[in-house]
């Protein structure tokens, strides 16, 4: 390429970024489909354009870019970091952190990939491997808060506050009334149950920073635990006119409105927000509980009916095994031993117990089987709602094939109990026992069961609704709506209950 050629083809490239960065994206786009068709192998155009498609809500063309620029660039960790990026927004965690790995295996100081895998991971549930990774990025750009954030709430997650607390401590010193290190700070304090200080690193985050929707919702959350429900109720309005769009902040004021007499005004948040929103978790179960505060057990009977939603089969052993047994003793085996086991990880439901991260269900025959069993109870309870005529009910809002499936293990001893909680990510959800003392039950009734419909502690519900309990049989499978509360009831004994618990997750169209 002469060099008048080659300045040609820098200042299309230039003249392209340049309309990218300045918000032009259909200008933006069309100069990057100039620049590829004279030159195909540009690697740098593809992955620009894969960032811009994504940026775009284009997800697929964004990996098809991506890809290609991979392709042409086989050594640089660059675009193996953005097709992470892309195919997070996809929902293809899987495929995320194995490019992700490829990028670091090229580049192992690849900031952006360590960082973006620590966070990665940190969501998996996979925490000391997610520390180890931000630690390194750290190390890189020491002044990173966003990086700091997360290994200091990683920390707080893994059971070690206090390293959390010293690294936000250390950041704010550095960096006096930096909001991020703030709503991080306050984070790891609620982890830790001290509510006052937590309110005041998060108010002292809002101030800088009010657009910050989780930092409003935590405080709330710690405001609603000192007992300040009408300034909660403030925290609650304030995250949702910076994110209408949160979830969590909308599901959590419609309860403490209609837990402090303002029921009306829940039920027509919630109506309102379901109509924009159909079929979110988190503000589903909350409607649920404000219908039965306003005496409207009818309709909330219709939204979740656990005698009607919840499914429950014996399952037989799959091929490969001689019977049950020696399935469900290489499950035990599999999730007693996995590295990621963790003991009642703070922000999770477990308590007394320990919990696995992510169990990656295609790496060992027994994991294999189980996701076959999984997939195939899915499929049977889809067709038994539609054939119930349930087509066009908030349950099927998000049913659909392309969905992921995510499994997680809980290993459970004497008095281990599992807290109220829903599945915000899923559509469906469930459980399959592997181990279930024989003793369990002895000392009370219903003792290790699962109970569904009760409400988690920081709800404030005047009339909760009935309960129902399944029994947990080794072998079984419980399957029910990821809206639906539920908890494991503490038992006594000298032996381990074990269960895997699993989220049917709906992911970007293909």
């Amino acid at each position: 390429m002469s060099p008048a050629s080659s300045s040609r083809h820098r200042d299309a490239l230039r003249a392209a970024l340049d309309a990218h960065r300045a918000g032009r994206l259909e200008e933006a786009d069309a100069l990057y489909r100039r620049r590829i068709e004279t030159d195909p192998r540009d690697a740098r155009a593809q992955r620009l354009r894969g960032i811009l498609a994504r940026e775009r809500g284009r997800a697929p063309e964004s990996e098809r870019f991506l890809a290609r620029a991979v392709e042409l660039a086989p050594g640089d960790p660059e675009p193996l970091a953005e097709l992470a990026v892309t195919r997070l927004a996809r929902g293809d965690l899987a495929g995320a952190e194995a490019a992700l790995r490829r990028a670091l295996g090229h580049t192992p100081q690849h900031r952006k990939a360590l960082a973006n895998l620590g966070a990665l991971l940190q969501y998996r549930g996979h925490l000391l491997e997610a520390i180890a990774c931000h630690r390194q990025a750290l190390e890189l750009a020491p002044d990173d808060a966003e990086v700091r954030c997360n290994l200091a709430k990683a920390l707080s997650e893994a059971g070690r506050s206090a390293e959390g607390l010293e690294l936000c401590d250390a950041g704010l010193r550095a960096a006096p009334g930096h909001p991020l290190l703030l709503g991080a700070r306050g984070a790891v304090l609620i982890d830790g149950g001290d509510f006052a200080e937590a309110s005041l690193s998060l108010e002292g985050a809002v101030a800088r920073r009010p657009d910050d929707d989780m930092a409003w919702v935590n405080l709330a959350y710690a405001r609603a635990q000192l007992g300040r429900h009408d300034l909660a109720i403030e925290s609650l309005q304030a995250a949702r006119a910076a994110n209408p769009d949160g979830g969590r902040a909308t599901a959590d004021l419609v309860n403490l409105l209609s837990g402090t007499g303002r029921g009306d005004e829940a039920l027509g948040l919630a109506t309102a927000y379901l109509a924009r929103h159909p079929g979110e978790r988190q503000v589903l179960a909350a409607q649920v509980f404000a219908l039965h505060d306003a005496g409207r057990e009818a309709q909330a009977g219709a939204l979740l009916d656990p005698g009607r939603f919840i499914r429950v089969q014996e399952v037989a052993a799959p091929a490969g095994f001689p019977d049950l047994a020696a399935f469900n003793a290489r499950l035990f085996e599999l999730v007693e031993g996995d590295p990621s086991l963790t003991a009642g990880p703070p922000g999770k439901s477990t308590r007394g117990g320990f919990q696995t991260g992510e169990l990656d269900l295609a790496r060992e025959p027994a994991l294999v089987a189980l996701g076959a069993i999984i997939g195939e109870a899915v499929r049977a309870a889809t067709a038994a709602f539609e054939a119930a005529g349930l087509a066009g009910h908030p349950l099927m809002a998000c049913a659909t094939p392309n969905a992921a499936l995510r499994a997680w293990g809980t290993v459970l001893g004497s008095g281990g109990r599992q807290a109220p909680h829903i599945h915000p990510l899923g559509w469906l959800s469930g459980v399959y026992y592997v181990a279930v003392p024989a003793d369990m039950g002895a000392a009370a009734s219903q003792a290790g069961g699962i109970e569904f419909g009760a409400p988690p502690e920081r709800f404030l519900v005047s009339r909760p609704p009935a309960v129902r309990t399944v029994e947990p049989v080794a072998g079984r499978l419980v399957l029910f709506p990821s809206y639906c509360y539920h908890r494991t009831l503490p038992f006594v004994s000298g032996e381990r209950r074990v269960s895997i618990a699993f989220d049917v997750v709906p992911t970007a169209v293909a």
